[in-house]
């Protein structure tokens, strides 16, 4: 398991949650900070993983008894050998902060749940680089999520179960596939010897990026 402090999240990802255009003004620059200082104090981000080998049976594509249907994801893996599934979370006690400003003030539970959605990014962006430098020399795809492209949301009860998530981090979802806390991630970052083909990444293997309204805006999701 890894556990995390939350660092000073990225303003402009959080704006970019938000919707918001341009620079804030000083008024709602105040409720930003003061949204964020009540988010750290109260988030207690932890990560856990577990790597597995890819099987290619039969043509279909499993890896630790974990079905992985779909043309995105096998595209995605197309020369990995290997996988690292993991599970991160900002905590029960992120969820209640955010809940506790919307009883109050309903932008404030907006703006602590959009820096919550980039707090969890960059503890997962933090994970990828620790566990890159645990495996020097292996090259890494990007991450990719049930729900992303036509690998199913249904996979979410699995991969928890795999990763013994419920016990270990209080992770748990809902028969709508919804994790809980909310601000949890579930990933697979597929591992290879050899480069990773460009194509194999980012928005390339998105089924949304003709229609996405972050492309649109010149930014990636």
């Amino acid at each position: 398991m890894l556990s995390f402090s939350l660092e000073p999240i990225d303003r402009k990802e959080a704006l970019r949650y938000m919707g918001y255009h341009g620079d804030p003004d000083a008024a709602f620059s105040t409720i930003v900070d003061e949204c964020e200082q009540k988010l750290m104090a109260a988030a207690q981000p932890r990560v856990i993983y577990r790597m597995f080998s890819i099987s290619r049976e039969h043509e279909l594509l499993s890896a630790g008894e974990l079905p992985l249907p779909g043309t995105d994801i096998a595209r995605l893996l197309q020369t990995c050998d290997r996988i690292i599934l993991l599970a991160a979370t900002l905590s029960g006690q992120a969820d209640q902060a955010i809940r506790r400003a919307g009883i109050s003030d309903m932008t404030k539970s907006l703006v602590m749940d959009a820096l919550a959605s980039a707090g969890i990014e960059q503890i997962c962006n933090r994970t990828e680089t620790t566990l890159q430098k645990k495996l020097p020399g292996v090259y890494f795809t990007w991450r990719f999520s049930p729900g992303y492209g036509d690998l199913p949301l249904s996979l979410q009860p699995r991969i928890l179960q795999l990763l013994e998530a419920q016990k270990r981090l209080g992770l748990t979802v809902t028969p709508e596939h919804i994790l809980i806390p909310r601000k949890s991630v579930t990933a697979i970052i597929g591992l290879s010897n050899t480069p990773i083909p460009k194509g194999a990444r980012g928005c390339a293997t998105c089924r949304m990026r003709k229609t996405c309204a972050f492309r649109r805006s010149g930014s990636h999701c």
